[in-house]
């Protein structure tokens, strides 16, 4: 990845001669001091040619991010979250114009802070000048990541939109404040939608950094396809599809700054709808799991990964286990000490033969007390635990009986949204034992049921 800031100048174009005439004299030297055979001369030719063949498109690729650079950095800015009583920034991020009335896009997670905390932080935006202009929230979408600042109108052309979808395999530009070290340019690849993902992501083969999020990318046309949100290290970012940003921009605006957590209850709970909804659809059928049957992957983007113990070095006297873990991509940012949206399944199968029936019930019992929620918050932002105990059978056909917990945890700034915990296992077995785990976060409570009755009736024991 070649990164271009500020003072950013193409080096292929100046530096290009004199590496092909060293390139040329090295060929002419190693012929007339070191005399090759003919194949071996055609080889160092055609490395050559290629070279030459591939400078141009070098060349190319900076023209582009350069004319982008040039056309597309006065329409981006660094948001700055700051401290009103430090009256330092707290934090930073990455906004771009998007409407000439001065309406900025940017992520939600950059924001989070000042919209949790009005009274502690307040919104900024640092211009090119190093002069700053108020920014305050308009819109947010929350499920997505994104959040539409308004400031004072500006004499800058807002950037346009893609249309269409990209190609795969295309080069994208992304722009942004990296670590708070100036505007920087950097190219990738557009790979499509991110596959089993719960929201829709773009797979960016570029090195995204902190402060770079709510920047926008481009195509070769200018136009932005996507906003920079995540990065997975490795070459691996994450954009969110300009579509959503459109979709956002065609919403009508919060009334005042008290509507936000009642329009953040309400797309947290259509989004937890929507998704639960896909998995009560799903494929629900069981696969075997040591001793007992368990579910799979019922859609796309709830992926499962399992494990056992090694039973060929065995060097201690703990049962035997065989696991299966499934669980969504990606949690929603509400705020630095909560994320919620997530979905995680678990099925754990243990057998021995060598600890008697005490000593296994102990181990067991340890092992069913130490399942926990997939997300964490404090008494700030959730309730207390509720949890409802039942010896149920596990299933029709058999009158083996099971043990269930079901709890709920109230989120206190979000009205109707709870996180779910639900635990069921085996309890008239000496030597082995079955259990299934669930929690959900941030769901509404009809959804919750409704997913507990479809997992205590899909088959699995």
């Amino acid at each position: 990845t070649r990164h271009r800031n500020l003072d950013f100048r193409p080096q292929t174009t100046d530096h290009r001669p004199q590496t092909i005439e060293k390139a040329i004299i090295n060929i002419i030297h190693r012929i007339i001091h070191r005399p090759m055979s003919l194949p071996i001369l055609c080889r160092w030719l055609a490395v050559f040619a290629c070279w030459l063949s591939l400078a141009p498109s070098a060349q190319a690729e900076a023209d582009v991010a350069h004319q982008l650079f040039d056309s597309n950095a006065t329409a981006v800015f660094q948001i700055r979250v700051i401290d009103t009583a430090a009256n330092n920034k707290a934090s930073t991020g990455t906004g771009f114009l998007v409407t000439s009335s001065g309406i900025l896009a940017t992520n939600y997670h950059v924001v989070a802070s000042a919209i949790d905390a009005p009274a502690k932080y307040r919104i900024e935006m640092l211009l090119q000048d190093q002069s700053v202009r108020p920014a305050t929230v308009l819109n947010v979408d929350i499920v997505n990541d994104l959040a539409l600042l308004q400031v004072a109108p500006m004499a800058v052309a807002p950037l346009p939109l893609a249309t269409r979808e990209s190609a795969k395999g295309e080069t994208v530009y992304s722009i942004g404040f990296p670590y708070d070290l100036g505007i920087t340019v950097i190219d990738g690849t557009y790979n499509g939608l991110a596959p089993h993902s719960v929201t829709q992501r773009v797979h960016f083969a570029g090195a995204l950094n902190p402060g770079m999020s709510g920047g926008p990318a481009f195509n070769r046309r200018g136009e932005v396809i996507g906003v920079n949100v995540a990065t997975a290290g490795n070459q691996m970012s994450f954009l969110i599809p300009v579509r959503m940003l459109a979709q956002l921009l065609q919403a009508p605006p919060m009334a005042t700054q008290t509507d936000l957590p009642a329009t953040l209850s309400a797309q947290l709970a259509a989004n937890s709808q929507r998704v639960i909804t896909e998995l009560l659809a799903g494929d629900w059928s069981t696969q075997p799991l040591g001793g007992a049957q368990a579910l799979g992957e019922v859609t796309a983007f709830l992926r499962c990964w399992g494990s056992s113990k090694d039973m060929r070095d065995k060097t201690d006297k703990q049962p035997f286990f065989a696991s299966r873990a499934c669980q969504t991509d990606h949690n929603i940012f509400l705020s630095q000490g909560l994320t919620t949206g997530s979905i995680e399944l678990q099925f754990y199968w243990i057998e021995t033969d060598e600890l008697n029936p005490f000593q296994f019930y102990d181990y067991y019992q340890r092992i069913f007390a130490a399942y926990r929620p997939g997300n964490f918050g404090g008494s700030q932002e959730l309730g207390n635990w509720a949890c409802d105990e039942n010896f149920v059978l596990a299933d029709a056909d058999t009158s083996e009986r099971t043990k269930t917990v079901f709890c709920l945890r109230a989120y206190k700034k979000f009205t109707g949204l709870y996180d779910v915990l639900f635990l069921q296992g085996s309890v008239d077995r000496t030597q082995q034992a079955f259990m299934t785990h669930f929690t959900m976060a941030g769901t509404t409570r009809e959804m919750a049921l409704a997913f507990t009755r479809k997992f205590m009736d899909s088959g699995v024991w």
